[in-house]
Formats: C-alpha cells, structure tokens, sequence
C-alpha cells in the first residue's frame, strides 16, 4: 500500500500552473534546425573552393612587361593557355555560363562568367595604359 501512496502523492506534486515563455525556453531549448547544418557544409565547400576575386589575383599575377600581358590577354580571348598563364574549362555554373579556372605564375583564380572575364580585359587595358606600353595591335 505503501507505493500506491507514494505515486499518489507524485501526481499530485505536478506543477499545472502556467509557464511563461522565457521559462519554458529555459527549461526545454529548442533543438538545432536542419538549415544550419546545411549551411555548414556549404561554407564548407566554399572555402575549399577556388577564389574569384579577380583584382587580389591580378595583384598576385601582376604580368611584369608586355610581352605577358599580351599573353594574358591571348589565354583570355582564346580560352587556351599562353605563356606563363594557363586556361583549363570547368564546365558550366547553374545558370549555364562557362566556368573557366586562369592559373598565373603564383596562383589560380576561377572566372565564373563572359561579364568578369570582359571586366578582367578592361582593367588589364587600364594597366596597360598606366604603365604607358605600347598600343595593343595583333
């Protein structure tokens, strides 16, 4: 009899008054959402990835006379590789342009789409001018 008494007394030693919100979220955390382990493995490929920052790689990879900026240029018009710079075709990104990964003497950048690959050719005509090299003529 004596344990019939004891689960009597337990039930009704049961808290039923109500709970506030920031005491339940005290007491019962909420568990980790399936979006945040995601999102950790895609950091994960990304950092893993190669980089497409077009200026740091150029800055890099700086062509030290005319004769490798023409190179350059040439590796980039044709998508084949030239002189020191190498073009190696990736396939296509989701949206369907081509991926194309430039490797300099000193590292590799990947050139996601035609826009960059034409803002890479604007600012090597822009460095060209700068350091006042001859006129471009093929």
């Amino acid at each position: 009899m004596n344990d019939l008494s004891a689960n009597a007394n337990t039930n009704s030693e049961i808290d039923t008054s109500p709970v506030s919100r920031a005491e339940f979220l005290l007491r019962f955390p909420p568990a980790p959402s399936l979006g945040a382990k995601a999102l950790a493995g895609y950091k994960r490929r990304i950092q893993n990835a190669i980089s497409t920052d077009l200026i740091a790689w150029l800055r890099e990879n700086d062509p030290a006379d005319f004769a490798e900026l023409m190179d350059l240029r040439r590796a980039l018009y044709s998508l084949s590789s030239k002189g020191r710079y190498r073009v190696f075709l990736l396939g296509l990104t989701q949206a369907g342009a081509r991926k194309i990964k430039l490797v300099g003497p000193k590292s590799a950048v990947m050139i996601v789409s035609e826009k960059s690959r034409h803002y890479l050719l604007r600012v090597l005509c822009r460095l060209r001018k700068a350091r006042g090299w001859p006129p471009i003529r093929y």
